[in-house]
């Protein structure tokens, strides 16, 4: 894998992982809207596998020579 290919994929997949952490800290805002509040309480479970799996992924492709 040429190193430069890489390097963005591995900044790309830093970015997102950090935007899930960012994400995981906030308050779920409580709107009157039941499926609005669920659908942020199933971000934040699914954000902590998710960050998980893509340091995995970050792992890996930077085995890759």
């Amino acid at each position: 894998m040429h190193s430069n290919l890489k390097s963005e994929i591995i900044q790309e997949i830093d970015h997102r992982i950090e935007i899930l952490r960012e994400h995981q800290d906030e308050e779920i805002i409580i709107t009157g809207n039941q499926y609005e509040e669920l659908n942020q309480a199933l971000s934040k479970v699914i954000g902590t596998p998710l960050i998980g799996e893509l340091e995995s992924l970050k792992s890996y492709i930077e085995k890759l020579s």
